[in-house]
């Protein structure tokens, strides 16, 4: 909320934009972290990935009037965050069907070159489409649900790895992560114009540094989720998308 305020209504605020760049890797963090809880139960992941493709439907219109209000021709430009997070979704589906937590994994070249190519093919989907975060939308979803695996014991749910540890694994995940995303937003451009996009985009360097901060110190154990907040935190993408797009509208933006 606070990012796109300062996106759509207050010339691009750089405090605000940067407290709210914390947001989007918080979100794709918390979907892995779904994901890997109730991937078990094959119910729950099919409903919600029915719940995440509707949400994608009902998001689309209103991400669309936020970020250009009655522009039309614009609407084709940019697709919502919900997604860009369910094509990661599907590449946690896909990498547990074929490497499961529970089994002794071989990693040979087939199962390898099939897991390549699914993730490729995922953020090339995310890149065609025009999702946010263009190719690695999705990747930094499948990055996170790897982290996790790796960094907490599958039994106790609890974090094998120091906090700092796990602090700075996720800084190094996002310095492979954001630089690519700049270098694909100067359409794969020299080396200059990479810096000079970087530069373009400090808040989002920051909210991700917070971001990583955040879930490093995260303990792995279930918070507040009574019936009503769940169906807030489900709604409130939409929702508040909704009203910005007609505060922009009444504007006259």
């Amino acid at each position: 909320l606070t990012d796109h305020i300062a996106f759509t209504l207050l010339d691009n605020q750089i405090i605000m934009r940067s407290i709210g760049r914390i947001a989007f890797p918080i979100y794709a963090f918390l979907l892995a972290e779904g994901f890997l809880v109730y991937c078990k139960n094959k119910d729950k992941v099919l409903k919600h990935i029915s719940s995440l493709i509707v949400l994608i439907v009902v998001s689309e219109f209103f991400y669309d009037l936020m970020e250009c209000g009655l522009e039309f021709s614009k609407y084709f430009d940019s697709q919502n965050n919900i997604l860009t997070l369910f094509l990661g979704f599907l590449g946690m589906f896909i990498t547990e069907e074929l490497v499961p937590r529970d089994k002794k994994n071989k990693f040979d070249i087939k199962v390898l070159f099939v897991l390549a190519s699914s993730y490729l093919l995922l953020g090339f989907a995310n890149y065609m489409i025009k999702g946010n975060f263009n190719l690695v939308g999705p990747w930094l979803v499948i990055a996170y649900y790897w982290f996790i695996r790796i960094a907490r014991d599958p039994k106790t749910k609890e974090y094998t790895w120091k906090w700092w540890k796990r602090f700075l694994v996720l800084l190094l995940i996002f310095a492979v992560y954001l630089p690519f995303y700049f270098w694909v937003r100067t359409d794969f451009g020299s080396f200059s114009s990479w810096v000079q996009k970087m530069q373009d985009y400090i808040p989002w360097i920051i909210g991700h540094v917070g971001a990583a901060l955040v879930i490093s110190l995260y303990n792995g154990k279930l918070g507040y989720h009574e019936g009503w907040f769940k169906k807030l935190y489900i709604s409130f993408y939409p929702l508040h998308a909704f009203v910005i797009g007609v505060i922009r509208v009444l504007l006259g933006q």
